[in-house]
């Protein structure tokens, strides 16, 4: 074999294999996600958005009277907190991106696909609703310019109410349709737009250094660059604004929604070439060019301009245009909202930079909410959002979204004043951010495999420290507005998290889950067992679980509040992986669809006396199972020999193990009745029959026993029985506490008892004693004992034993005869039937007091042989023909405890 032959027949996979693989992932991954269309680079796809959406509204509109508000000093911190919080998301956001496929959605992608989709959902939502409010508030803005512009060239078209909103209404069409057009178009124009936005930014430089020209600038309070204009402006002086006491933190709501368009590039991530390595450029080197930008025009006006001036030429003389303590100045930082034309170089330029700095922030909020929607609707996390998923053409656009996106923003513009929101823009965002950081956090805390970011320059510690700054803020702006998010996102996650599909993206709160309980498998057996912290561990052979509902029902009654479900199918024959994944995946929907907390595996190409022995052994600690639930075998007289011996191992095993045994018989009359014990037929006899039958004179049964047996029958029939209804039991359980089960069968009475179905039934115990003499002290001693175990009965009673009804005997003897001749084992098994036949006594015992209850439970008598056909036996003649019946065979090991 040649060296090239040798490696490739090792098991390691050769490289055309590995890059086959990948080919068909990537077709896979195709299919799924919407076909491509025009793909950006890192500047036309990331930074150009970037600063687009960062440079808006506020950038000419608002800054000036944000300066005068909180001077130089508070501005820049202000700049600062808000730059520390979008730099450290940043980081987060570029950790995330480059650990794997982004795709369209925007942070409500990320956030999803790395903490789950209920959060991602969640914030999604409101992502969506805040970027409307931002495309309508930017339109504003753009409108305010445009008139601004109009009315200094004396046309007065848009002076109205009604045709100002007008215009806004018509820009926002015009914008929806240009992004419907596509990216490659609406890059064109953002080029333009981004552009305008700097040289507006040089004029104003430019024209500050210059100084002002005319009087009229003078008068206005443009004193030119000025040491005494930069420390009169460099404090704050923080005044009422619309009947609103401003602040530090007002200041601060109003100013963050312009950088939040750190995730422009996100947003349209499906647009993207390479969108791991394209966000975390295209993003920081955004934040540096606008933070700088936001600073210098922080500087440069509170270096040249005052804050207050009445704007007359002819007070210039003695200075008494500065005086605005009896008068309402209309010029200066707090109120000329034409401040930035003032001082700029063209004026003209500066109402460009607005047109370009609103459009193109409403024109990426318009492209990244339908994107977003699609998403969403894509996944499937809100049904009727579905409806807005749908693309059309080639690039898969999102028409349906794009119109919704246009009618909500109108409307939102046709409202009127969105400026006085701008704390619930900024909440938002700040939840976003703050969730999106610890996104980052957890994936990282928890460290899972996948996670291999390629950008290295993040930090979990600081993304906590960020998310937590950015709740604190939170609270600081808008105590309100912070409770009604927080409140929106607890009920956009509960609808999130009600759907019933299982939507598995490989999260970090999966990872929690899984590290959390491998450290509480290790410690598990650090603990020691006390008989105080017991937990009732039930392994369940339920095969198909459907196939057994009340079976597994049960178990789930007694475990769902205390201890673990794990119900096994075993499968003689060999499955292939996809066989046994659809039955694994059938009995864990049905488990789900049922309301049933239960582990599920399904074990094919063993026997079941291997099988088990190996499904004994799992577990560890407290998390072992110490419980073992089975059905009753109604064919067990006229089954193979081996499979009856395989059904009773099971006993076997688990007496070895230490384990209880639990059998469930419901339908007590469905087999045994043949020719050699009953020759009736229930199912073929009338309702009359059923009740008044005769036997046959060689089994001398009496006739009221063969009564009892029918009209038991007749009750069951009619009555389908379930250990789970919804509406409450009203009738009795019977616990017949007969042999030492360490205390089990009162335990799970408790749980019974304390369960919705069976609370309202009357529950009684039963004790029997053969000394008539005892009766008395008997059953102050099982009253006793009941009281130290916190154990609460509607009855109790102590009963004579009695010498067991010739019937009785005859039929035990009968099916004695019939199962141990089968195998030819009689001598062997006679040497035990003398015990077995002594307790025989208490199917009358039973039969005369429990007869009409709904439910029985009974402790088997205790035997340190081998359980063998004996066992069945008794257990057919002990509960035959009685209401359903839960048989316990106890281990030695205590369950109950008197301590408190």
């Amino acid at each position: 074999m040649s060296e090239h032959e040798e490696i490739k027949s090792n098991n390691r996979p050769w490289i055309d294999q590995i890059q086959s693989f990948n080919k068909l992932y990537h077709e896979e991954e195709n299919k799924v996600e919407v076909s491509p269309g025009i793909k950006l680079g890192w500047v036309k796809g990331v930074l150009v958005p970037c600063l687009l959406s960062i440079w808006g509204v506020m950038l000419f509109l608002r800054m000036p009277w944000i300066l005068g508000q909180a001077g130089i000093f508070h501005s820049i911190i202000i700049i600062l907190i808000a730059l520390v919080i979008i730099l450290i998301t940043t980081f987060s956001l570029s950790a995330i991106s480059t650990n794997g496929k982004i795709k369209g959605g925007g942070l409500y992608f990320i956030i999803s696909r790395s903490i789950g989709p209920e959060f991602g959902a969640s914030i999604g939502i409101l992502l969506a609703f805040a970027n409307t409010i931002s495309a309508a508030m930017n339109t504003i803005g753009f409108c305010i310019s445009l008139r601004s512009l109009l009315q200094q060239n004396d046309i007065r078209i848009i002076d109205s109410n009604l045709n100002f909103r007008a215009l806004g209404v018509v820009s926002i069409i015009i914008m929806s349709i240009l992004c419907c057009i596509g990216m490659d178009r609406e890059a064109e124009v953002q080029n333009a737009l981004l552009i305008a936005i700097i040289v507006g930014i040089f004029n104003v430089i430019i024209g500050s250094y210059n100084g002002p020209k005319s009087n009229a600038a003078k008068a206005s309070g443009f004193t030119g660059f000025s040491m005494k204009t930069f420390k009169e402006n460099w404090y704050p002086d923080y005044r009422i604004e619309n009947n609103i006491q401003q602040s530090f933190f007002t200041i601060f709501s109003v100013f963050f929604p312009s950088v939040t368009g750190i995730q422009a590039g996100a947003n349209i991530s499906g647009d993207l070439k390479d969108p791991s390595a394209s966000i975390p450029k295209g993003t920081l080197l955004s934040i540096l060019i606008t933070i700088t930008s936001y600073i210098v025009l922080i500087v440069v006006p509170g270096s040249v301009q005052l804050r207050e001036a009445s704007g007359y030429e002819n007070e210039l003389q003695d200075e008494f245009y500065l005086n605005c303590s009896f008068r309402n100045c209309t010029k200066g930082l707090y109120k000329d909202d034409n401040l930035m034309q003032t001082i700029s170089l063209w004026p003209i330029t500066i109402y460009f930079g607005c047109f370009g700095a609103t459009i193109s922030t409403a024109l990426t909020a318009l492209i990244s909410v339908p994107k977003l929607l699609q998403r969403l609707g894509q996944d499937d996390i809100y049904p009727y959002l579905k409806y807005l998923a749908k693309g059309y053409g080639k690039s898969k656009e999102p028409y349906r979204a794009h119109v919704f996106a246009m009618v909500v923003s109108s409307v939102l513009l046709i409202i009127g004043e969105l400026n006085d929101i701008a704390s619930l823009i900024s909440t938002i965002y700040l939840s976003a951010y703050a969730m999106l950081n610890l996104c980052t956090f957890h994936i990282a805390y928890f460290n899972p495999l996948g996670w291999r970011p390629t950008y290295k320059f993040y930090n979990k510690w600081l993304s906590l420290a960020a998310a937590i700054i950015c709740i604190i803020i939170m609270i600081f702006i808008d105590k309100k507005m912070s409770a009604i998010v927080g409140c929106a996102i607890c009920v956009l996650y509960r609808i999130a998290a009600r759907k019933k599909e299982v939507i598995n993206w490989g999260s970090s709160k999966q990872t929690r889950h899984i590290k959390t309980f491998i450290k509480t498998v290790y410690k598990s057996n650090t603990i020691q067992y006390h008989v105080k912290n017991y937990l009732p561990n039930l392994i369940v052979f339920s095969g198909n679980p459907e196939s057994r509902k009340k079976l597994v029902s049960l178990a789930h009654l007694i475990t769902k509040n205390y201890g673990i479900q794990l119900c096994v199918n075993i499968e003689k024959m060999s499955l292939t992986k996809r066989q046994k994944k659809i039955r694994l995946d059938k009995g864990i929907q049905w488990l789900r669809n049922s309301g049933i907390k239960s582990l599920y595996v399904v074990i094919d190409n063993i026997g079941l006396d291997l099988a088990t022995h190996m499904v004994y052994s799992c577990g560890h600690g407290q998390f072992k199972p110490n419980i073992v639930m089975v059905g009753y075998k109604s064919d067990w007289l006229n089954c193979p020999y081996q499979d009856l011996q395989t059904y009773l191992n099971i006993f076997n095993v688990a007496n070895i193990n230490g384990m209880s045994t639990i059998m469930i018989r419901i339908s007590s009359t469905e087999s045994f009745e043949d020719q050699n014990l009953f020759v009736q037929d229930f199912k073929h006899l009338s309702k009359k029959e059923e009740i008044l039958y005769k036997t046959q004179s060689t089994q001398n049964t009496s006739i009221r026993n063969q009564q009892k047996v029918a009209d038991c029958f007749v009750k069951i029939k009619i009555k389908e029985f379930s250990f789970e209804k919804k509406k409450p039991n009203h009738g009795t359980v019977d616990v017949w506490w007969l042999y030492s089960d360490g205390g089990l069968s009162l335990i799970i009475s408790y749980i019974l008892k304390h369960s919705i179905t069976w609370k309202n039934c009357k529950f009684r115990i039963f004790g029997v004693t053969n000394k008539v003499e005892c009766l008395f002290e008997e059953k102050n001693k099982l009253k006793q004992l009941l009281s130290l175990y916190r154990i609460d009965f509607d009855y109790l009673d102590i009963i004579l034993s009695n010498t067991t009804d010739p019937t009785t005997m005859t039929y035990f003897n009968s099916l004695f005869e019939r199962a141990s001749s089968k195998e030819n084992q009689f001598d062997e098994y006679n040497l035990q039937k003398e015990y077995i036949s002594e307790t025989l006594f208490l199917r009358d015992l039973i039969e005369l007091h429990s007869f009409n209850s709904d439910l029985i439970i009974l402790t088997t008598p205790k035997n340190n042989e081998e359980i063998n056909i004996l066992f069945m036996c008794w257990i057919e003649t002990i509960s035959r023909g009685l209401p359903p019946c839960i048989i316990i065979n106890g281990s030695t090991e205590s369950v109950i405890t008197v301590n408190a």
